[in-house]
């Protein structure tokens, strides 16, 4: 209560621990936001047609399992998976134990971050010989009941989305903002899309695939966003 009042928070604070929790069951927990998958498209053409010369950023699609985080008063209140879009689970004891996700954050109104649960690369040796893929590996560890079986996964949340309470009308803007709270963010970057060409698309789309090769991030695709927020959503969305 007093570090709730005075802002005030010391790193060995007792509200700092970890305290290692087995549920019974992963509860349902109907999302605050629609959490809609990506359109995808393998023609260049429609990606040039869908910047339209713009300034967009430009992402790593992280192959993990979709979570989403909620703070208040600059702690993590909850976190669930994606599930249907409409309705996730309850993984909010296994997030506490993801050394990747602040629990306390320099941030005194809501905050709402949407990333990817996964098991980087490197991560994923160990366990290589027991699971297909980081994917799958990554998404049945952050559902398992018992946080103690899941702190040792390995896991890492990356960020690619700022909800509610960033302070920019720019989607890279806000990111930047999330890094600076602490939060891992997908690796990528802006480029002005006016008249930018098919082969300069092709090449971005291989920049960001290096980069994450080189973090060791597993990654099934490139995502163009337009980095104007609110130009973004005024082209609506279809089911996805």
């Amino acid at each position: 209560e007093m570090e709730r009042e005075s802002g005030f928070i010391h790193p060995d604070s007792p509200s700092h621990k970890i305290v290692y929790q087995v549920v019974n069951e992963l509860k349902k927990i109907k999302h605050n936001h629609p959490m809609l998958s990506l359109e995808k498209t393998k023609s260049i053409d429609e990606i040039k047609e869908f910047v339209n010369d713009k300034l967009v950023s430009i992402m790593c699609k992280m192959d993990g399992l979709t979570c989403s985080l909620h703070y208040k008063d600059g702690r993590l209140v909850s976190a669930e998976t994606r599930g249907n879009g409409a309705v996730g689970e309850d993984i909010y004891h296994n997030a506490k134990v993801i050394n990747s996700i602040p629990k306390v954050i320099d941030y005194k109104e809501e905050l709402i971050v949407d990333g990817e649960i996964i098991c980087k690369k490197n991560d994923f040796q160990k366990f290589a010989g027991e699971y297909a893929n980081p994917r799958n590996f990554a998404a049945g560890s952050i559902r398992l009941l018992d946080s103690k079986e899941c702190s040792k996964r390995r896991l890492t949340f990356v960020a690619w989305d700022v909800i509610e309470g960033g302070s920019y009308n720019e989607y890279h803007y806000n990111m930047g903002e999330a890094d600076e709270l602490g939060f891992d963010v997908a690796p990528g970057f802006i480029i002005d899309a006016t008249n930018v060409t098919l082969s300069e698309i092709n090449k971005a789309n291989q920049k960001v695939l290096d980069i994450a090769k080189q973090d060791g991030i597993p990654c099934d695709g490139v995502v163009w966003r337009i980095n104007d927020i609110k130009a973004g959503n005024a082209k609506g969305q279809t089911a996805h």
